[in-house]
């Protein structure tokens, strides 16, 4: 009879602590408090940052992506919406991107997107400048509904076509075409 209590008890005990982190979580699953305010500075950025969720719900659908990945996000502060790109057509998993416009150089929207991946929980698949003025960052974390989340951020210098000589003006304002990509992770099973 005491083989069999004891097997219970663990079954049980095993029962009780898979119930408390099905409902804690998992660190990287919870909403992560970026900003005290709508602006801040990341540590190693000089940009200043804010909640990326308004440029987001262009792409939101049915609850997808989850509120914990969306609040995980920062963009520049200045961005401007360009479009979005949907990918999943209701098919698939989600897959789905925004396009902006951010008033900063290319090299310093690209160190501020590593900070505030990192700030965001997100962890680092992939850093990679296939081109100079471009560069694709890859980073990927659990969501509250069960899936694992990647972003992919690609960032692109953007160059005028007059030379600031021929404008008037000796000062060009650097620009950067970023492009936030959000999918969740196939089930490899």
């Amino acid at each position: 009879m005491k083989p069999a209590l004891i097997v219970v008890a663990v079954a049980v005990t095993i029962v009780l602590l898979g119930s408390i982190l099905a409902l804690v979580g998992t660190p990287s699953a919870r909403p992560v408090p970026l900003a005290a305010g709508p602006h801040h500075k990341l540590a190693g950025s000089r940009i200043e940052a804010e909640a990326a969720r308004g440029f987001l719900t262009h792409i939101e659908t049915a609850g997808e992506p989850p509120a914990d990945v969306v609040s995980s996000l920062l963009v520049p502060v200045g961005s401007r919406y360009l479009g979005k790109r949907v990918e999943s057509r209701g098919v698939s998993q989600f897959d789905s991107s925004v396009s902006l416009s951010v008033p900063y150089p290319e090299q310093q929207v690209r160190t501020f997107f590593l900070q505030a991946l990192s700030a965001g929980k997100w962890v680092s698949n992939s850093v990679s400048a296939p081109r100079k003025g471009t560069s694709e960052l890859i980073a990927e974390r659990a969501g509250s509904d069960g899936y694992q989340w990647r972003v992919g951020i690609v960032t692109t210098a953007v160059h005028t076509l007059v030379s600031p000589a021929l404008a008037g003006n000796s000062s060009s304002p650097a620009r950067t075409r970023v492009s936030i990509q959000l999918y969740q992770v196939g089930d490899a099973s």
